[in-house]
């Protein structure tokens, strides 16, 4: 069954531009502190010793696995405006974000 598109009536392009480019940031964010983790887990487990420890890490490094597959799964599918609207909504929501800093 397809889904009829919804006709918004309150919201722009900008700012639903500006809303998935966001959303996308997040999930790279997400998907970077991931690869962090996966990183640092796999460096313990090169020198940790057996035990409940190096298992904990282990499970840790196999959930992280997991986790950054789940991620990139939902970057791929993430439906994102064309390159010149990516780099406009990043420009906006960075005068937005020093706006409320008072820079």
């Amino acid at each position: 069954m397809k889904h009829k598109k919804y006709e918004y009536k309150t919201l722009s392009q900008e700012e639903m531009d500006e809303i998935v480019v966001d959303f996308l940031k997040a999930q790279e964010r997400d998907l970077f502190c991931h690869e962090i983790n996966l990183a640092r887990y796999e460096e313990m487990l090169k020198v940790l010793p057996p035990g409940p420890w190096r298992d904990r890490i282990a499970q840790l490094r196999d959930e992280t696995i997991q986790r950054k597959e789940e991620v990139e799964s939902i970057i791929a599918t993430t439906q994102v405006p064309n390159k010149q609207r990516i780099e406009a909504a990043l420009k906006r929501i960075k005068a937005k974000e020093e706006g409320l800093s008072g820079a």
